[in-house]
């Protein structure tokens, strides 16, 4: 019986949260709780990280930059940031000139390519129903769908799609299905 691989985050993805788009956002006592949870950022990060570790990290951010928020909105942010995050580093700002060439459609397609620079474990599916309609299903959002939305959407506006919406559909068990619109 073959043992399942672990879940694990890249250490750009890390990098590109912590390091570019939270560098100036956390309070210090928000720095001090990640180094506590294993994140020491005055370190080379690691290759990899285990998910466990990054939805700890992540939870202690969603604390710290958006306390007032309710916890759906928080989530949808940081899903957001995390892109911006990885959008200021060489590679994403390299990645982000291509993203708007190619459109909303064809970049959703490619998702499962871009889900591989991040993780080693979200795949993909997508659906065409409509000129700017979609269904997206995700494999594994770790019971946050509004995190995943908050990231589609940053991929839908840097695409270059006009008043990009995305809702989720449906939950099963740890996979989500979402509509994302887009004008055409």
């Amino acid at each position: 019986m073959e043992t399942p691989e672990p879940k694990l985050v890249q250490g750009g993805t890390v990098h590109g949260l912590f390091q570019i788009a939270l560098k100036d956002r956390l309070s210090a006592a928000g720095w001090e709780a990640l180094r506590e949870a294993g994140l020491d950022l005055s370190k080379p990060l690691l290759p990899t990280y285990p998910l466990s570790q990054w939805l700890c990290w992540q939870r202690i951010v969603l604390a710290d930059v958006w306390p007032d928020l309710p916890e759906d909105e928080a989530w949808r942010q940081l899903g957001h940031t995390v892109m911006q995050g990885l959008l200021g580093t060489v590679l994403g700002r390299m990645l982000g000139v291509g993203v708007r060439a190619l459109g909303p459609q064809f970049v959703l397609f490619q998702l499962n390519r871009g889900f591989r620079g991040a993780d080693n474990y979200v795949t993909s599916q997508v659906k065409a129903s409509a000129p700017g309609r979609v269904e997206l299903w995700l494999s594994d959002i770790n019971g946050r769908p509004t995190y995943y939305a908050g990231v589609l959407e940053s991929v839908l506006t840097l695409s270059g799609a006009r008043g990009p919406r995305v809702a989720i559909l449906h939950r099963e068990g740890p996979s989500c299905t979402f509509l994302l619109e887009w004008e055409p």
